[in-house]
């Protein structure tokens, strides 16, 4: 049941991998809500805990206002989802 005091948590889904994560808090300005990337976590050529800390240090990137190319230089699983996924200078 809804309450007045409930709040609605945005989710975004869909084809989603680290690449996209300074873009969206750079639209939403924020990083409260849920980010859902199955394939961007369990695809990584590292593996899937290599995939969620890919994920967090690209959120980092984002929040601190750093170019994910330039954060990648110093994260390897950042990098290699990178490689996979796409290289954003492109």
């Amino acid at each position: 049941m809804f309450r007045a005091d409930d709040t609605v948590m945005p989710v975004v889904s869909s084809g989603q991998w680290g690449g996209q994560a300074p873009e969206t808090y750079r639209l939403t300005g924020t990083t409260d809500l849920m980010y859902v990337a199955g394939g961007g976590i369990m695809a990584h050529p590292l593996g899937p805990a290599a995939g969620v800390r890919a994920l967090q240090q690209a959120w980092e990137s984002g929040v601190q206002g750093i170019d994910l190319n330039t954060y990648a230089g110093t994260h390897p699983e950042l990098r290699e989802t990178i490689r996979k996924f796409g290289d954003l200078k492109k």
